[in-house]
């Protein structure tokens, strides 16, 4: 797991998310793992895919309360998702 989790940290710093993806995404990672979730949760913030990666950021501060990494991801994921411009919906 070590490597594979390496491996993956490794792409992410490349930029290369679907590999993450496919490193990550597999019945043999724990759920439970929050460095697992965490760089998942990374990787779907990237691609802007919010829920999946909000998904990934609660499962770690669900494991570790204190995560204040995670716990900036929330907040900077649930103020995109509220945002509203009135002037842009009501013409």
């Amino acid at each position: 797991m070590n490597e594979k989790l390496t491996k993956a940290k490794e792409a992410y710093e490349r930029g290369e998310l679907e590999e993450v993806f496919s490193l990550l995404n597999n019945d043999e990672i724990n759920e439970l793992d929050s460095t697992v979730n965490m760089l998942l949760g990374m990787s779907y913030y990237k691609m802007q895919e919010w829920g999946k990666a909000l998904n990934c950021f609660n499962a770690v501060v669900s494991v570790e309360p204190e995560n204040k990494n995670a716990k900036g991801y929330i907040d900077m994921i649930q103020n995109i998702l509220k945002f509203y411009h009135k002037d842009r919906y009501n013409p």
